[in-house]
Formats: C-alpha cells, structure tokens, sequence
C-alpha cells in the first residue's frame, strides 16, 4: 500500500476512534444531566404543592375591603358585576378541582366549578392540529359539542389562544368565524372568555365561557385563576398520585354569596370514568398466590367429649386439654413469608415509574375519549389504539430503567385500569 494511503486509513481509523469515544462521553453526560435534571423537577413539584398551604386568605380579604373602602361611589358596569365571584367562591372550587385523582375528573371539575360563575362552559381538547369538543353545560344542545371539531389554522379564537398562549376576552360574533363554529351546540353570549390549560409547555386544551349580558371582570378572572390551577393540579398527578375519595374535604365558604343569581341546577352526571370492580392482572393474581399461606392440614377428628356431669357442665381432663391445645396449633395457617424490603432509592424508582405509566395512558384516554368508549364495548382497546399504545410504550420504555422495566408491569397495570375500566379483556389481542 503506498505511504499515502496507509497514512490517510490510519488517520481515518483514529479519527473514527477518537470520535466514538466522544460520543461515548457526550452520552454520559447527557444522562448524568437529564437525572438531574428529573430531581429538580420532582422538587420543584413538591414546593408547588405546598404553595396552597402557603396561601394568606385574612390578607387578601383585607385588601379587597381596603380597596372598596377607598372608592365607596365607584359603580359596576353592570348586575353581572355586582354578583361576581369572590376570593372564597376562587377558593372553594380550587378545592373541589383539587380532589381530581385523574386527567378526566380535573377537567370535568374544571367545567362544573366555571359553569357556577358564567352562563355556557365548553372544554376543547387540543389533538394535533384541532381543537375537539369535549364536555359542555349551558347550551341548549350540550352533547352537540362533542361533534365539533375546529382546525387551528381557521380564523377562530382558538388560533389566537395557539398563537398567544393567554386569554382572550371577546365578542364570539365578532370574532371570525368563532360564532358558525360552535353554534352547533345552540345560541351563544355576547361576551367571552377562552382561557388556554398549558402543560409542560404544550397546549393541552382550551376552556369556552360565555354571560349572556356582558363578562365581568371578577368573573374573567375567576376562569382564568381555575384553569392556571387546574393546570398546575394536572401537572401535580404525574408525580404525586392520588386515590380516588381519598381527599380532605373543601372548605367550608362563609362569605355572603351572589344573592342575585339562582343556584346551579343539579350537576349532571360527569362523562364516563373507570369502573368501580376491583380487577387483578396476571401479575398481581401470580403475587398473590406466592405470598399465599399453605393450606392447614386437615385437623385429626376431636376427642370424644366426656359425659356431662348431674349440673349439664362438660369437663376435660388435663390430658384431652393439652391435646386439644395441639390441635389448634396445627390449624393455623403458616405466616406468609416477608417481601423482601426495598431502600429508598429502589422505592422511588418504582413509584416514579407508575405515575410516568399513569400519565401516559391518562393522555391516551383523554384524547381518545370516543374510541375508549367503543373499544371497552367491542373489546378491541388495543388494535384501535395501537398507535397510541406503541408511542406510549416507547415512552416508558426510554424513561424507565432495564431492570426495573423488565420486573414489573406498571404499563399494562394502567392500560388495564385506566383504559379498560378495569376488564383486561376489553384490551383483546395484545
């Protein structure tokens, strides 16, 4: 080989060594940033969540009376006005969005709460380029919305709302063509607010409300407090879960409310969520048979009983007691042996690794909120969402360790109690 050629392989040869060691090492370091950069995240989370603990309602009741007080002949726009909410109505519904222990139950609370303050509420989801009707009370045709379905690039609100990320106030009728989109689901206010949810830096959904007079200010800014809430409580879901029922009750209002407005009517039913029966996965029935006792061998037959003495009293000699003692001790069962103990670091890696599986298949459900209805009845769920299936399995699959991944089966566990309500069989073939 001439001696230009070897140079130029041998060059090449250590060049292309040099370089996979720098992958090697940019590799490295990347994951060494991206674990803590998680850490962060989960303390971040945890300050969040201690913010409401941290919340002075005395001194914001205060400031309110201060600023009354100092402009005791300002008048209201209109009666609207006057019967706007107030701090603890904020309140008492952060609190009842709060007890949401999933996706689904915040944004249903989310609707009900601002359907209290405001005439029409409607919820859009953000899937891909559209924005799809989802959940609505105050119209004349509330089930009509889960027929709509507007692109973001049309001249609505809804492209305002991608666009700026901010709330909008605005006259639906005016408004390009917001008004011929939504009035499927019958007449609409003169007044209106759309308050983006944002989550983790991505429009999530976008939250519809209309007064048929004009939108007071207390009453905006209630709509936009709940969904920056409501939004904040989502974020909280994937890393601190929650058992459904399982939360302090809502604080009692004691503040004078809206004399003016009539009460809401009944709540109606919120849409469908996971059924109720308790279902084990292949996993969890092969746990439990391990830890299960033995069975108790069946016990020798009882001594014959003595003869009653003249007063009707059965009595034992000491010999027949102490064999009777014996036999007892045979027929309790054996202690199921301990499981063995895990430290803190491996306890929460398993915990992280089922709120990550929880938020996948959550997002699952709610952007495909028709096909989970009608795969649970056809019992289909996994080839009419496998797309989505495969995407999130890729997703845990890249977040959570080898080790760990390969021992557990949190994914399936959550496609089995969130997506199929419970019924592995409603997932079909996998």
């Amino acid at each position: 080989m001439p001696l230009e050629d070897e140079l130029k392989a041998r060059t090449l040869a250590l060049l292309s060594q040099q370089m996979a060691n720098w992958v090697v090492e940019i590799q490295k370091r990347i994951a060494e940033h991206q674990t803590s950069l998680v850490g962060k995240l989960d303390e971040l989370q945890e300050n969040v969540a201690r913010y409401d603990e941290k919340i002075d309602e005395d001194a914001i009741s205060r400031a309110i009376g201060e600023v009354f007080a100092a402009n005791p002949g300002a008048a209201s726009p209109s009666p609207v006005a006057e019967t706007g909410p107030n701090v603890a109505l904020l309140l008492s519904a952060m609190a009842q969005v709060d007890t949401g222990a999933n996706l689904t139950e915040v944004l249903t609370s989310l609707v009900n709460e601002s359907a209290k303050q405001v005439d029409r509420v409607a919820m859009f989801i953000i899937k891909g380029a559209n924005a799809v009707g989802w959940y609505a009370k105050g119209f004349e045709v509330n089930e009509a919305v889960k027929q709509i379905q507007i692109p973001l690039a049309n001249d609505t609100i809804f492209r305002t709302i991608q666009s700026d990320r901010a709330p909008v106030l605005f006259n639906p009728a005016t408004t390009g063509q917001t008004a011929p989109s939504l009035q499927k689901m019958g007449s609409l206010g003169s007044s209106a607010i759309a308050a983006p949810m944002v989550l983790r830096d991505k429009l999530a959904a976008v939250l519809y409300c209309d007064t048929t007079g004009p939108m007071s200010d207390p009453q905006a800014a209630f709509i936009d407090g709940l969904v920056r809430f409501a939004a904040k409580t989502t974020d909280l879901l994937s890393f601190v879960p929650r058992t459904p029922g399982a939360h302090p009750p809502a604080p009692v209002v004691t503040a004078n409310a809206p004399a003016t407005r009539p009460a809401p009517p009944p709540l109606p039913p919120p849409p469908p969520a996971e059924g109720g029966t308790v279902m084990f996965t292949p996993s969890q029935m092969a746990s439990m048979h391990a830890t299960a006792p033995p069975p108790a061998p069946p016990p020798p037959p009882p001594p014959a009983a003595p003869k009653p003495d003249g007063a009707g009293t059965v009595m034992f000699t000491a010999s027949q007691m102490d064999q009777m003692r014996q036999q007892m001790s045979q027929m309790k069962p054996a202690p199921a042996p301990a499981a063995p103990a895990l430290s803190p670091e491996e306890t929460k890696a398993h915990e992280d690794a089922k709120r990550f599986a929880r938020l996948i298949v959550s997002e699952i459900k709610l952007y495909n909120e028709a096909k989970v209805t009608e795969g649970r009845k056809a019992k289909d769920l996994s080839s009419r969402l496998k797309e989505d299936i495969d995407r999130g399995r890729q997703m845990y699959h890249d977040r959570i360790s080898p080790g760990l991944r390969n021992n557990t089966n949190y994914f399936h566990d959550e496609l089995v109690r969130l997506l199929a309500g419970g019924d592995p069989a409603a997932l079909g073939p996998m």
